[in-house]
């Protein structure tokens, strides 16, 4: 299973949207109906476990759509492509 496949699994379990919806129209904090403040810290905590990474505040607070989590883990180390 490649990065991205992990992120999408992620997304997907916890938004419960399909492969689909993965994308910046319908994945945005707040405006998309199951990703509120208690999924976006599940989601991060979550993300955090898998990737073995650490968001620092500041990417806690900039994930707010779809893309901008694949730009966080990236700037985290991790290859989306692996």
């Amino acid at each position: 299973m490649t990065n991205l496949e992990k992120y999408h699994k992620i997304l997907m379990s916890n938004l419960k949207v399909k492969n689909e919806e993965l994308n910046d129209e319908v994945l945005v904090y707040n405006r998309h109906t199951n990703w509120d403040s208690i999924t976006h810290v599940e989601m991060v905590a979550e993300l955090e476990e898998k990737f073995n990474v650490m968001f620092q505040t500041l990417d806690i607070t900039s994930f707010s759509k779809y893309s901008k989590g694949i730009e966080i883990l990236e700037k985290l180390g991790i290859d989306m492509n692996q």
